[in-house]
């Protein structure tokens, strides 16, 4: 089942590729949150289909590698571009440097439902958050249209 996580990123990636032109790279983040979201709430839900919650969840961490560099393009500008994606790759590659570590700890003290559960948390507080970030920029930037 694992391996149906990488051609989904691969996937969703040259979907984005072709699409990406027509929208703001708000959107990509934005997708990519719910889809990493939903993948792990089917999980945690215990959706039998496991394959689909894969899916969506290999979708959205595919397309997250876009956004990450794509957006903080569009909304900083080429010249702070460089200062920022270094601030913004420090804690995510720390926090992919613990997360063994941490999922472990998660499974030992909560069980795997129980780490699901902190995940799906931290993921709808990543579209919660990426949410705000659209507010913030629709009210500064003419070209990000309004989410609803």
């Amino acid at each position: 089942m694992g391996a149906i996580v990488g051609p989904c990123q691969v996937g969703a990636r040259a979907i984005e590729m072709l699409i990406s032109r027509f929208h703001h790279p708000i959107w990509t983040k934005l997708a990519s949150t719910v889809f990493v979201a939903a993948g792990v709430g089917l999980l945690w839900t215990g959706f039998p289909i496991v394959a689909a919650a894969l899916v969506f969840y290999g979708c959205g961490i595919g397309i997250e590698s876009i956004a990450r560099g794509t957006l903080p393009l569009a909304v900083f500008g080429e010249q702070r571009y460089p200062s920022i994606i270094g601030r913004i790759a420090m804690p995510s590659l720390v926090m992919q440097a613990a997360s063994p570590s941490l999922g472990s700890m998660l499974i030992e003290r909560l069980g795997a439902h129980g780490a699901l559960g902190v995940l799906l948390a931290v993921a709808l507080t990543n579209v919660i958050l990426v949410i705000f970030l659209f507010g913030v920029l629709s009210k500064h930037a003419r070209s990000v249209p309004t989410l609803l």
